[in-house]
């Protein structure tokens, strides 16, 4: 009985103490959860405004990072107005503006929501890329610290820089232009602690082969151009060396590592062949020599589709949007790649390097065209015969080591 009047008394005195409680609780907030929501995406927002040259937003497209990073300048504006620059704009003095937002989806987000031919031109499908290259547009806000926000693509992952500007967006991209001009038509050679590198070079991103301790390895590293060189959307270490950034010389034409132990020499060709698509014409006489015909006979020999090998042969620049550069060929009415790279000759200033990457578009469909890629690639280098330097729709690439092996470029 003495149990049951204890555990009544208790019940009671419980009960009391929640009325207690309950009567005399303040609010733990000010606010609601919809007004705290609402004064951070203010302050973000004021912040983001709060700019008079904008912000830097190093931003990499696609969620492993295989195109790179590009430099972008973002202006906010009252009425939700943002006015965009990028690095890869023909034009810095002709920004694009339309608006943005900032919303609550798990969070603070950032989007650019109307369309902008500047900003969205990683997440923007085309009849050749119908994911187009797996940009985001919309970011969810992490931190703002010390002029530095931190976000990350909703789509991608990515995490992602803005950084407050203290120059003009054109001041600041014409720095990142003059380090982008070492990259075009070049090639990249490095030896780290006594061991050959064998690199490569595709949008903004690093490849360096070397064999260590009889292992092939192949380490690939995302960058983005800065003003005094590169910087890796992540730490890379090549045979026990961690770097973040490397430095450019543009006295020596060299990416140097701020302890100095990469030094990689950037060797420029004489002619940027990945910034056209260029076509021998096999089926002319005067575009090409009887070694290279014979080459291209033996790969229409070699077609196991039901479809004609085209007579053209394209080389340099994709036919393709968003793909590396290439061997391109046509089995109408397919394109087949295999990407190459091109660059320059040490020692050698009129030459042209053509090294194989890997298969491109549909290549995995016609391994029997291979003997017509390693012809290309193993009668390299070329010297070149450019008929306008500054403007040339003519180049004649002769083998250096084999002169019976030529033709024309248009």
């Amino acid at each position: 009985m003495k149990k049951h009047i204890y555990i009544v008394l208790f019940g009671l005195l419980l009960s009391m103490g929640v009325v207690s409680c309950d009567n005399n609780t303040d609010l733990l907030f000010d606010e609601t959860a919809a007004q705290r929501k609402e004064s951070a995406n203010k302050a973000y927002d004021d912040a983001l405004k709060s700019s008079e040259q904008g912000w830097l937003f190093q931003y990499y497209p696609e969620e492993t990072q295989k195109y790179g990073g590009y430099n972008f300048v973002v202006k906010f504006a009252e009425d939700n107005q943002v006015t965009v620059w990028s690095e890869n704009m023909a034009d810095f003095t002709q920004p694009e503006t339309s608006t943005y937002n900032i919303i609550s989806y798990g969070g603070p987000v950032l989007t650019f929501d109307t369309y902008n031919s500047i900003m969205h031109e990683f997440a923007t499908p085309s009849a050749d890329e119908y994911l187009a290259k797996g940009g985001d547009f919309e970011f969810l806000i992490m931190s703002n610290e010390n002029d530095v926000m931190t976000v990350k693509g909703i789509k991608t992952g990515n995490e992602l820089i803005l950084t407050k500007m203290t120059e003009s967006p054109e001041v600041y991209l014409e720095k990142i232009n003059a380090i982008s001009k070492l990259f075009k038509g070049s090639s990249l050679e490095s030896t780290i602690n006594d061991i050959d590198m064998t690199m490569g070079l595709n949008d903004h991103r690093l490849t360096f082969n070397f064999t260590e301790n009889e292992e092939v390895k192949s380490v690939k590293a995302a960058f983005i151009v800065t003003p005094t060189g590169i910087s890796f959307y992540e730490p890379i270490t090549i045979l026990g060396i961690t770097v973040n950034s490397l430095t450019a010389n543009l006295e020596t034409n060299q990416l140097i590592s701020e302890d100095g132990k990469i030094v990689i020499d950037i060797i420029q060709a004489p002619i940027d062949l990945t910034a056209n698509i260029w076509s021998i014409e096999t089926s002319v006489e005067t575009d090409r020599s009887e070694a290279v015909k014979n080459a291209w006979d033996a790969a229409n020999s070699a077609n196991a589709f039901p479809y004609p090998l085209g007579t053209r042969m394209f080389l340099g620049k994709s036919t393709l949007a968003g793909e590396a550069p290439s061997l391109s060929l046509t089995i109408a009415p397919y394109w087949v790649q295999y990407n190459l790279s091109f660059g320059g000759v040490k020692g050698q200033p009129n030459y042209v390097s053509i090294n194989k990457l890997q298969g491109g578009v549909n290549w995995s469909f016609v391994p029997f065209f291979d003997p017509l890629v390693d012809f290309i690639v193993g009668n390299a280098p070329y010297s070149v015969e450019i008929d306008n330097k500054d403007n040339p729709t003519q180049v004649k690439m002769t083998s250096a080591a084999n002169p019976e092996v030529w033709f024309i470029l248009r």
